[in-house]
């Protein structure tokens, strides 16, 4: 896989492996627990965006969502802002619009993406 390309993800765990096999850490268990953060269960939207909430343990402000967007080198992108958003149906919701408004099955301003099957390996 090059720059210029990407897999489309059906699944969290795609996304998640891909990750982790470019040599990231977001979905690690420790990351995840220091953050007191999970991820959506449901596939990612545009096969690249996902939501995430987090519950900082010093803060009071009770847990919060984020909109992130997974990047063909493996990183995370936070297009939202961290934390943006009070409630989890508001991240859905812009997460939605925003893989709608800046994905077709995948593609996004010059890249190819492969289509991976579904099953898991």
């Amino acid at each position: 896989m090059t720059t210029d390309s990407m897999d489309y993800f059906f699944h969290m765990y795609q996304l998640a492996d891909h990750n982790k096999h470019t040599g990231h850490y977001f979905f690690d268990c420790n990351t995840a627990s220091c953050f007191k953060s999970r991820v959506q269960k449901i596939p990612p939207y545009g096969g690249r965006v996902f939501v995430t909430s987090e519950c900082h343990r010093g803060l009071r402000t009770g847990r919060r969502y984020s909109v992130r967007e997974i990047q063909p080198d493996g990183s995370i992108e936070t297009p939202s802002g961290y934390r943006a958003f009070a409630s989890r149906y508001d991240a859905h919701a812009f997460a939605k619009a925003y893989a709608a408004d800046n994905f077709i099955r995948g593609i996004r301003k010059g890249f190819v993406y492969n289509i991976v099957t579904s099953e898991r390996v």
